[in-house]
């Protein structure tokens, strides 16, 4: 293996710069704001409106350069074909203003994926795939791994080089730095060399007759047992499910998408192998695959629509349920055809992707549409909503009912914004629009917009840590580095209440016990006790979430009860706790605290 010279890198560098100058360029303006950002204190999105739209460019501007490149364009149309995809992203990043985060991020991974797909098929548009389509997606996808490696190296290499200057020589290196060497090395260096290895000539490589040996190794020997396993093991659940005539459970769905994703991987990187005669059990694989995978797929379409039936649609449901249909009908194909066509996988992808992204059937019209209209026979079941007009509850609405609809406006805002409780109610969305205009702080969270549109309604509002009232709760303090002042008691115990615990404090055994039904904590002092009532705790810690989700703070302080009697003053500074219901109907788990203890002077009384 020949070594590249100086000069022979510096000139490959610069001939990649000539092929792929716009999406270069597209690199170059995401690792820029990235270092800009890194100058500023706390969060901007507006430099995520222009580090996201750059980097789902990059894939787009690729594809259209070796795909003229292969077709020989014209120099000035490759101009003009480059600066219209670059004018596409423009109206994006104008709308963009008016997405949430979640939605900006979730819209350009859509972007982003669609795009590597088209970059892996569009130079074969309108021309016979052959072995040259499975070769150029193989170096694609090797060379990327490559230059990951190759990043990750210099990263590590230069950020110990670092670390060694700050620690010999006193230099107190800015932490920032070793960030700046991540976004430059990620964004710079990564792309310009992955793109240094795509290939040139296309058509040459139909005549490459090569296989990796290690790649076959990691397909045959590793991955295909691998998925096996995984499809046996959806198998024999189909049949726990047909058999106990229970609906599949949700988690189905990250199952059955990760097996159909390996096995499709793996049929991928093993497809020049399956018309060797030494190799035929993988050609059966290929097909019988997508047979043994429809069943799961069957289960993963009966686990989305109890989802969607009782919750409605999300963007998750429904990519879930785009991707479960996508699998039926691939698997069936390939069941039914036996076709070897690996270029229908990616193709077909692509066009899904892109044609989910936009219109009034894409995930982000359609899960807004669906919640709204949930959120709104929901108020209008309660009597919240009549002709489209909020009315204020004239009678108790159940927990559940008020937990759907704090929820439910919780996701329209988080997700679609506060004017998408428009397709609602229009008080309803100038309710939400006036208190994120009041506080920018505000403006970024869905908790206290939703707070303000259930005091609208005058409904009391659930927030996202409330359970059911016969249902455990689990309420943590934060009790890292928190220092609280002890003055006035003379002893601290941690202990968990409902543990009968025995110290001497004083001369005297000290115990304390706990009673079940109505929790209590009896503290005894020789012949004498005081009795804690602890049924106040859950009550407490409801309280005191619902505080949290009032505004921007996050903490959490320990519940704190006072008692006094038998001689003695008892402070509970409670930090974590767990149990259902409330008052005297408490059911207490656990109650970890803290108990400040006081002997009071003089005797201990008789109460």
């Amino acid at each position: 293996m020949r070594l590249p010279s100086i000069e022979q890198a510096s000139r490959e560098a610069r001939d990649t710069v000539v092929r792929f100058p716009f999406a270069l360029l597209a690199a170059g303006i995401a690792a820029a704001a990235m270092l800009v950002m890194i100058e500023r204190t706390g969060p901007d999105r507006q430099y995520g409106r222009i580090i996201l739209p750059a980097l789902a460019a990059i894939p787009l501007l690729v594809a259209l350069a070796t795909t003229m490149e292969r077709r020989q364009t014209r120099p000035p149309l490759r101009l003009a074909v480059s600066l219209a995809a670059v004018a596409v992203m423009v109206p994006m990043w104008f709308a963009s203003a008016r997405w949430t985060d979640i939605v900006m991020v979730t819209h350009y991974v859509h972007l982003d994926v669609a795009f590597h797909l088209l970059a892996a098929t569009l130079p074969f548009a309108g021309f016979s795939a052959g072995r040259a389509f499975w070769h150029y997606n193989r170096i694609l996808f090797l060379r990327f791994l490559l230059a990951g490696l190759y990043a990750a190296v210099l990263f590590a290499g230069l950020a110990i080089a670092l670390l060694a200057i700050d620690k010999l020589f006193d230099l107190n290196v800015d932490e920032d730095w070793y960030f700046r060497l991540f976004v430059v090395l990620a964004f710079v260096f990564h792309p310009w060399y992955f793109l240094g290895g795509v290939p040139r000539d296309i058509d040459a490589l139909n005549e490459r007759g090569d296989y990796p040996g290690g790649l076959k190794i990691f397909a045959q020997f590793i991955l295909i047992p691998v998925v096996t396993v995984y499809l046996l093991i959806l198998s024999a659940y189909l049949v726990r499910v047909v058999i106990t005539r229970t609906w599949p459970s949700g988690w189905i769905g990250y199952l059955v998408s990760s097996v159909a994703a390996a096995g499709t991987l793996a049929l991928l990187l093993v497809h020049p192998v399956r018309e060797r005669t030494d190799s035929r059990w993988v050609d059966a694989y290929g097909r019988w695959f997508y047979v043994l995978l429809m069943p799961s797929v069957a289960m993963l379409l009966m686990a989305i629509w109890q989802r969607v039936d009782q919750y409605g649609i999300t963007e998750r449901r429904y990519f879930l349920a785009i991707l479960a249909l996508w699998l039926a009908a691939i698997a069936l194909f390939y069941a039914v055809s036996a076709s070897r066509n690996i270029r229908l996988i990616p193709v077909s992808l692509c066009l899904v992707a892109l044609g989910t992204f936009t219109g009034p059937w894409s995930a982000y019209s359609i899960s807004s549409a669906s919640q709204a209209s949930r959120l709104g026979a929901i108020l209008e079941r309660t009597g919240l909503l009549t002709g489209g007009e909020l009315r204020t509850a004239a009678s108790p609405v159940a927990f559940e009912d008020r937990k759907e609809i704090s929820a439910t406006v919780r996701y329209l805002v988080s997700t679609h914004g506060p004017r998408s409780l428009g397709r609602v109610s229009r008080d309803m969305a100038a309710v939400a629009d006036s208190v994120a205009r009041a506080d920018s702080l505000v403006a970024a969270q869905d908790e206290p917009i939703a707070r303000a549109v259930m005091d609208r309604l005058g409904v009391e509002y659930v927030n996202r840590y409330e359970a059911v009232p016969e249902n455990w709760l689990n309420y943590y303090a934060n009790n890292i580095g928190v220092a609280l002042p002890v003055a006035g008691y003379d002893y601290v115990l941690r202990t968990n209440l409902i543990q009968r615990t025995a110290v001497e404090v004083a001369g005297d055994s000290l115990i304390l016990e706990f009673t079940p039904s109505p929790p209590v904590m009896t503290v005894r002092r020789g012949a004498t006790a005081l009795v804690m009532p602890l049924g106040e705790l859950l009550v407490r810690a409801r309280q005191s979430m619902d505080e949290m989700a009032r505004g921007p703070s996050n903490t959490r302080p320990p519940i704190v009860l006072d008692a006094e009697g038998g001689g003695l003053r008892i402070q509970l500074r409670v930090w974590n706790v767990s149990g259902r219901g409330g008052g005297a109907e408490a059911q207490l788990n656990s109650a970890e605290a803290d108990v400040l203890i006081a002997i009071q002077p003089g005797p201990p009384s008789s109460n």
